[in-house]
């Protein structure tokens, strides 16, 4: 019987949703022996509570974002490590999160909204938070947009010094602007640094983050909109890859965090359009898109006809009416295969498609892979 230690920080949403793609993965196929630390409030100093084991007498390491582990980084035994503040660690089976595709995500769905204002708020010198950044600055600069206005600051800073910085930075941005932040605990920081200087949400500011805690999305206020990540289907592949990696059947691997999709809530709940005619098209689209409705379907709602409308919609979004129900589309369609078991024919159903077929070739053409192919790379069907 395999000896493990599990360490995580199970006080938020990645801790706990890692540990549950993992047990689910254990209890299925495993008789490991595990093992895992006191809760903080029984023993604070977490240093003080590995004093007492025998790191050597262990087979395997699952390391959620945990403090102080240079002493079982130095054990030569297979370990799955997810340590956000320095996501590379050679030598080890790493958990790193797809931080272009974050940052891609975050740009695509601001530009949707119709923002001509951009920015980012992160942290310093800190590699995913850099990397989220860069993509999401590329990825405006792809729909036309020259200038991303940027705060970041050290984590460890004193915060009434970095929260005056931050207050000053959010008055003198244009207004209104879509900020993307690193993740959700800079999300809520920014909301906190907004009812400060009595700056709307999201009339003047919209605000997006990362990770998707909905405990911590749904009590700030206003809610935070937020990137959900699929740290569960990680940790199982994860608690697989350690298996492997103790019957010596693999190599170390990077295990990636893919974004699944963007929860909406109050504070992205905006359309930063003057043009009534294009928001009439877009909430059309948005109300509408699980259905077979056309380019005319939309005109019909405005009072233009369908070259202007065509027009201002791509000056406006950088997409046409037909690529914006396309995206739409595509995004229910992942959505769908990434957080559900249901057989394909049931998803095509559900967006009205004649048949399976149909619906595989539409997905191929937007996407270049089918829905069954993007379904296996996920690992969905393990």
């Amino acid at each position: 019987m395999k000896k493990i230690l599990i360490i995580a920080d199970t006080s938020r949403l990645t801790g706990r949703e890692l540990l549950s793609g993992a047990e689910k993965y254990i209890s299925a196929f495993t008789r490991w022996e595990v093992y895992t630390l006191s809760p903080n409030y029984l023993t604070k100093d977490t240093s003080k509570k590995r004093r007492h084991l025998d790191l050597n007498s262990f087979d395997g390491f699952f390391v959620c974002y945990a403090e102080h582990i240079e002493p079982i980084l130095k054990i030569k035994k297979p370990k799955i490590i997810h340590h956000t503040p320095k996501e590379l660690l050679p030598g080890n089976s790493l958990i790193v999160t797809n931080s272009l595709k974050i940052g891609e995500m975050a740009a695509e769905y601001f530009v949707s909204l119709g923002f001509n204002n951009y920015a980012y708020c992160g942290f310093k010198n800190i590699a995913w938070s850099d990397e989220r950044y860069c993509s999401y600055e590329q990825t405006l600069k792809k729909n036309g947009i020259d200038r991303v206005h940027r705060f970041v600051d050290t984590p460890l800073r004193n915060k009434e010094i970095d929260r005056q910085q931050l207050t000053r930075w959010l008055s003198k941005l244009p207004k209104p602007i879509g900020i993307f932040a690193c993740n959700d605990d800079r999300a809520i920081y920014i909301l906190e640094a907004c009812k400060c200087r009595r700056i709307d949400v999201p009339e003047q500011v919209a605000v997006l983050g990362v990770d998707n805690d909905s405990l911590i999305c749904n009590l700030s206020s206003p809610p935070l909109s937020s990137i959900a990540l699929n740290f569960e289907n990680t940790g199982y592949q994860a608690a697989m890859l350690l298996d492997q990696l103790m019957k010596r059947q693999t190599a170390n691997k990077i295990l990636q965090v893919d974004p699944v999709e963007i929860v909406a809530r109050k504070s992205t709940d905006v359309l930063a359009i003057e043009d009534k005619d294009v928001i009439l098209a877009l909430q059309f689209i948005r109300k509408n898109f699980d259905k077979p409705i056309q380019v005319a379907d939309v005109v019909n709602t405005t009072a233009v006809s369908r070259r202007e409308l065509e027009y201002r919609f791509k000056n406006r979004l950088k997409r046409t009416i037909k690529n914006e129900i396309q995206r739409l589309r595509i995004e229910y369609i992942k959505k769908n295969l990434i957080n559900s078991r249901e057989p394909l024919y049931k998803i095509a159903n559900m967006l009205e498609f004649t048949d399976p077929q149909h619906f595989s070739r539409y997905f191929k053409n937007q996407t270049g892979v089918t829905p069954s192919l993007f379904r296996q790379r996920l690992n969905l069907n393990a």
